[in-house]
């Protein structure tokens, strides 16, 4: 697996990379709730698709849209490529 060392933000991401978070960048209420949503810092997501506003994101066996905005507060790492 190969891993970046620098974080981007979640909405730059391609489809079918997976990616681990490792941060929120956000207002105190946003980031708590997209923590209550599962979106912790160490889980391993992955982007299924973009709709050219939103991204389809697998967390595990969820699956949730996330609009533009919120995508760009989610800070990762890329783990692996194509993994989807």
């Amino acid at each position: 697996m190969k891993q970046t060392s620098h974080p981007i933000p979640l909405r730059f991401v391609n489809h079918g990379v997976r990616a681990k978070l490792v941060g929120i960048q956000s207002s105190q209420r946003i980031s708590r709730r997209l923590s209550e949503l599962g979106f912790v810092p160490g889980i391993e997501l992955s982007v299924v698709a973009d709709s050219g506003s939103a991204l389809m994101i697998a967390l595990g066996d969820t699956r949730m849209a996330l609009e533009y905005p919120l995508a760009h507060a989610l800070l990762v790492t890329v783990v692996e490529q194509g993994a989807c």
